[in-house]
């Protein structure tokens, strides 16, 4: 018997086919600044992602559909914007991860062809650490909404945003944490690795 906010656990090739377009996929690290970010923000989630579907061909020449998420990171030498196969990011991935179904109501509001293009003019831009900084600290001015440069959670807030699945928001102020504490999902959300645990707060704070 799960506890009232803890998730249902599945392997990802469980659930893969529900994973739908702009599902948000949360993720616990095991670094130093993982840690720091969790310890600042009182919160279990140091990285969110958001997925964004896509074609591609088979060896055997098959067009199938894949999970691949955007996130703004440091990976494979590079820190910023790139797509990255959600299978295989899960694989390699030492720590916790969930997967953040959207509630209907949200899924309705999001134009997905605008989602999707603005998403993809944002590949290659360059990791914004001050402004990652600036969010987690109440004591610093709050950041000025700049897309010039993107932190996880703001780039996943933006593409909400500028979709049309949330309100109007100051996204280079939101902080993964906060990501998970809006109401925008289901009931439910699943872990998909690590250590069982909660996302304190999740889906429970008004936007």
């Amino acid at each position: 018997m799960r506890g009232e906010n803890m998730p249902i656990q599945r392997r990802y090739n469980e659930i893969r086919e529900q994973i739908q377009q702009g599902d948000v996929i949360a993720f616990s690290g095991k670094g130093h600044v993982s840690e720091l970010i969790k310890l600042f923000t009182l919160s279990s989630v140091s990285h969110v992602a958001i997925v964004m579907k896509d074609k591609e061909l088979t060896s055997e020449g098959v067009l199938i559909t894949v999970n691949n998420i955007i996130e703004s990171t440091t990976l494979d030498g590079f820190a910023g914007v790139a797509v990255n196969k959600l299978s295989k990011r899960l694989k390699h991935y030492n720590g916790e991860s969930w997967w953040l179904p959207l509630n209907d109501t949200i899924r309705q509001k999001i134009d997905f062809d605008v989602f999707y293009n603005w998403l993809k003019n944002q590949k290659r831009k360059l990791y914004d650490s001050w402004q990652a900084i600036g969010s987690g600290f109440d004591f610093i001015p709050d950041n000025k909404e700049d897309f010039n440069k993107f932190f996880c959670s703001e780039l996943v807030a933006a593409a909400l945003e500028k979709s049309g699945g949330i309100p109007d928001t100051n996204c280079s102020e939101i902080t993964p944490a906060e990501l998970c504490r809006w109401n925008i999902y289901q009931e439910d959300y699943y872990q998909l690795s690590g250590e069982r645990k909660e996302i304190k707060r999740f889906n429970s704070v008004k936007i």
